[in-house]
């Protein structure tokens, strides 16, 4: 049995405040912001690397394959079934500014307030393992190409957005909203697939 169900839901406020108050120095290391998720489940520590590259910060050269492979990873580990996450020490070491991630997190609350309202625990069936271990293919599918979309201006927030949706509706048992970011993620497949193909002829 995959171990992503978390003790209660947590509310897109409750992520983003965890994620301001994370470490104390002017930048904050990826370690320091995946600890204060790690006990809250899969969902959590998805939504995590997944809301960085969907934000400004993602704009930054390396950002959106440093978050492309921490999803993949945090996926892989789903589908293997860790009770615990575990990510390489170069990763957890790469630090981000603290008012850059501020600035995002500032920019997203107006739309995670009207979110909030409208998630709620339902579609109970994408509970089931079987659903789950899709949810973590297209996350780590959308990782992976979150890599080498890097190289085509904005066209790596597609995955990203997708990912964070799927993550926010494991965090939450909201079906619904998982099975919206599968739709959003499969459409990510299909341009990603075009355009990696283009940069590879």
């Amino acid at each position: 049995m995959m171990s992503m169900v978390m003790e209660r839901s947590m509310s897109l406020h409750e992520l983003l405040g965890r994620m301001q108050r994370a470490g104390s120095d002017e930048k904050i290391a990826f370690g320091d912001l995946m600890s204060i998720m790690e006990k809250r489940g899969f969902g959590p520590m998805l939504a995590v690397p997944a809301f960085i590259c969907s934000t400004p910060v993602g704009a930054i050269p390396g950002i959106p394959t440093v978050t492309g492979i921490t999803i993949f990873l945090i996926s892989l580990q789903v589908l293997l079934g860790m009770s615990s996450p575990w990510l390489p020490d170069t990763i957890k070491s790469i630090a981000i500014s603290r008012d850059s991630l501020g600035y995002g997190i500032e920019k997203a609350q107006p739309v995670v307030t009207r979110v909030d309202r409208l998630l709620m625990p339902r579609w109970f069936f994408m509970r089931q393992v079987i659903f789950r271990s899709f949810i973590a293919v297209s996350c780590a599918l959308c990782g992976l190409m979150m890599v080498p979309l890097e190289l085509v201006p904005f066209l790596g927030l597609i995955p990203a957005v997708a990912v964070f949706i799927m993550a926010v509706g494991m965090a939450t048992d909201d079906g619904a909203v998982a099975l919206l970011g599968l739709s959003i993620a499969i459409i990510g497949f299909v341009f990603g697939a075009q355009q990696i193909m283009s940069l590879l002829s």
